[in-house]
């Protein structure tokens, strides 16, 4: 059987509540609060927090592909999957490729996976990875809605053990909404034409398509279904699809849309994991995603037990949550997102440094000296203990101890974060490692000697219009 072996999610660090929105542009107050990303995150670096969730506690070799879903890829023209593959630190020969430009390419990954999966003998495992940072235009409702974070299935063949969640097959049906939509990266914003036409005529027109179309494939009737998840940007509509398919409210998942927001991408996988908390075994799941068309999937749950556990050692919806802490104000979200005009000072980049230190960069590895044992970063060609040369390139360890720190008024002259604590980590089972540390509210109280750090892959600068990442640490979030 073909399904889901593993989940991973990752929600950014901080909350902005719809009231300060409100209160900024004066607009009726909506309930609730949505999640926004730093300003050194993206849909790579979520995708790259939400792959390490997802196969934590797993063999990375046994890894044949990556998908990466997403409508606010880095680039236009490059292969984001491949670059998430290397700092996850997966073998070379896989299968990578990115699915774009609909909220609905989650959907259409796994389908993928699913495809490949079954059809190729060679390939057993298939990461599929939703991320999203979409840019909802200053002062419109859209702003209310859309929020930022990233989660992964692992997709794979196996028993039952092996399989939590089997996938039986899917329906799709395809359509030309004039829903929302961006042009190039210059037009930054996402755009609606006419919601409500869309939300008739597009969303609630192929969502039921989809879902009566798997439901009629498989001989299913709306009480035979445990578990009922779909894709939704308005409680409304949502309401008004279940009713329509006779859904009762026990079914449906609706709980993070006043919680978090709309993510985009990845929000109907959000939802799935949130809906994963509570089962049963045997329990019928049908899920579906939504976007120019919609793709809905008949799952079963196989092992309650497995996902008992996987819920336990995943940071996941429940763990993140829990970490999050609310903007005290507008303005901040307004700065991190570069929505204001400023000077910023950009730095010089080298891709062919970035190419010739990849392994030391990317997936953070170091080397051991097979003489003395110490081990250190970054590679280099010689001990810098005992000048030996027998050295063995190994993955380092994403947790340490601050070693020794200081505070920066004036890093990069972007003045984002003052002051920005620059620290040197020991890490956990060896090396050490310069870096900066990102979401530390009061840096003057809380760095010390000693504290424990996550290293966290983030954006640093944008250098020669090309996408410079890097490792910071953070406060630890309870990542495994």
């Amino acid at each position: 059987m073909i399904g889901i072996k593993s989940y991973g999610a990752y929600l950014p660090r901080y909350l902005l509540s719809r009231k300060l929105i409100a209160e900024a542009w004066g607009f009726p107050v909506i309930p609730g609060n949505k999640t926004v990303a730093n300003f050194d995150e993206d849909s790579v670096t979520m995708a790259v927090e939400a792959g390490m969730d997802c196969l934590w506690g797993f063999d990375k070799s046994t890894i044949d592909g990556l998908y990466f879903a997403t409508t606010t890829q880095p680039y236009l023209e490059k292969n984001s999957a491949s670059l998430i593959a290397t700092v996850l630190d997966l073998k070379k020969d896989i299968i990578s490729m990115d699915f774009t430009d609909s909220i609905n390419a989650g959907a259409a990954a796994l389908a993928r996976a699913f495809d490949t999966i079954k059809s190729n003998e060679d390939i057993k495992n298939i990461i599929v990875i939703a991320s999203d940072k979409r840019e909802p235009e200053p002062s419109t409702m859209s702003e209310y809605v859309m929020s930022d974070g990233a989660a992964a299935f692992l997709i794979g063949e196996g028993t039952n053990e092996d399989v939590l969640v089997s996938i039986e097959n899917y329906f799709s049906v395809s359509d030309n909404v004039t829903g929302p939509w961006r042009r190039t990266a210059s037009d930054s914003f996402v755009r609606n034409f006419e919601p409500k036409h869309e939300a008739k005529y597009g969303y609630i027109n192929n969502i039921t398509a989809a879902m009566k179309g798997i439901m009629d494939k498989n001989n299913l009737k709306p009480e035979d279904l445990g578990i009922v998840v779909y894709y939704y940007n308005n409680p409304g509509l949502l309401g008004r699809v279940s009713k329509m398919l006779k859904f009762s409210q026990a079914q449906i998942q609706d709980s993070l849309f006043f919680t978090l927001g709309d993510t985009g991408t990845p929000f109907c996988f959000m939802l799935l994991i949130t809906a994963l908390k509570r089962v049963k075994p045997e329990q019928k799941i049908l899920f579906a995603g939504y976007g120019d068309g919609a793709i809905a999937f008949y799952m079963k749950i196989e092992n309650d037990r497995g996902i008992r556990n996987i819920k336990k050692t995943r940071m996941g919806m429940i763990k993140s949550e829990k970490s999050m802490i609310e903007l005290k104000n507008y303005s901040k979200f307004i700065d991190n997102r570069k929505y204001l005009v400023k000077d910023r000072y950009i730095r010089k980049s080298s891709p062919v440094t970035i190419w010739r230190d990849s392994a030391s960069i990317y997936p953070m590895h170091g080397i051991r000296c097979n003489s003395c044992g110490v081990v250190q970063y970054p590679i280099w060609p010689i001990c810098c203990e005992c000048g030996g040369r027998d050295l063995t390139e190994i993955p380092l360890k994403l947790k340490g101890k601050i070693f020794t720190f200081a505070l920066d008024h004036l890093v990069g002259g972007g003045y984002y974060s003052i002051p920005t604590p620059r620290c040197v980590i020991d890490l956990d089972g060896g090396g050490r490692v310069l870096c900066n540390m990102t979401e530390c509210e009061n840096p003057e109280e809380e760095v010390k000697i000693d504290m424990e750090v996550e290293l966290t892959f983030r954006k640093v600068h944008e250098g020669a219009k090309f996408m410079n990442y890097y490792w910071k640490c953070r406060p630890v979030r309870g990542r495994p």
